[in-house]
């Protein structure tokens, strides 16, 4: 089974060409790539089984609060009434998956550190809801263009908003925190810059030794101008764009409903 894992994860030299095409070729990711994304999708939907209903007592007995690591959930401040998290344990199959994911596409060179924590972000109410429906919209704004010359350019939105597997680095992580105070950013007109590599991802969110949090996400990246190079110089030719590519596997996405963060990982280098 580990084997199986690997082959379906060995994806990031893809990542950026299933971003973006610079020549007309068929739009249809790689199959490893796209396992890998539909893995992420399958462990967040995963159902949760429903509580048994207790049964009644005739006394109550003051409660004394307990923290269990591997099942403990955590409100995020960011955005208290629609996001959760919930650690995963060492050994457990999401985790040792998400684990994979994370140190196979650090870069050319292995993972210097080790994962402390992977917990889990429950995305519900509101944030689900903004998030799936941004990505119906791209869909039928690449419905709309995709009798034209450029069809093949817009398949990817037709099929899925063309949605990609992303890193976002939020940055040093303070020793024995709750992890329940990371933020994430949802204001209206906000860019987000995330990176097909963890590596890169880190570099770009201040580098360096330490300990370090990052969120696992999906990505809509609907329609996607390349520009190598930097990329705010672009941000007034954006016109018709979901979002810009740049080096490394950089996306840049001009809708905060675009990005779900799945996955937050902490890590020392």
């Amino acid at each position: 089974m580990a084997s199986g894992w690997m082959k379906s994860l060995q994806c990031k030299s893809r990542t950026f060409e299933d971003v973006y095409h610079p020549y007309p070729k068929i739009l249809l990711p790689s199959a490893s790539c796209r396992k890998s994304l539909q893995i992420i999708k399958d462990i967040v939907d995963i159902p949760k089984p429903k509580p048994k209903k207790p049964k009644p007592v005739t006394t109550v007995k003051p409660e004394v609060p307990t923290m269990n690591r591997s099942r403990s959930t955590v409100t995020s401040s960011s955005c208290s009434s629609s996001r959760a998290i919930t650690e995963l344990s060492e050994g457990h199959p999401s985790r040792n998956v998400v684990e994979i994911i994370f140190h196979t596409s650090w870069g050319e060179k292995d993972f210097p550190g080790r994962v402390e924590m992977i917990f889990k972000v429950e995305n519900v109410g509101l944030t689900m809801s903004r998030f799936e429906e941004f990505r119906e919209a791209v869909k039928a704004r690449g419905g709309s263009l995709s009798e034209g010359k450029n069809w093949e350019e817009n398949a990817r939105c037709v099929a899925d908003g063309n949605e990609v597997m992303q890193f976002y680095c939020l940055g040093p992580a303070e020793d024995g925190g709750s992890h329940g105070g990371w933020s994430f950013p949802e204001r209206k007109g906000t860019a987000i810059r995330t990176f097909s590599g963890s590596g890169c991802a880190h570099e770009n969110g201040g580098g360096g030794e330490g300990r370090w949090a990052m969120l696992v996400c999906r990505v809509v990246a609907g329609r996607v101008l390349k520009q190598l190079g930097y990329l705010n110089s672009l941000l007034d030719k954006r016109v018709g764009f979901d979002s810009v590519s740049g080096d490394n596997g950089e996306l840049l996405v001009f809708d905060t409903r675009a990005v779900l963060p799945c996955f937050l990982i902490i890590y020392r280098l």
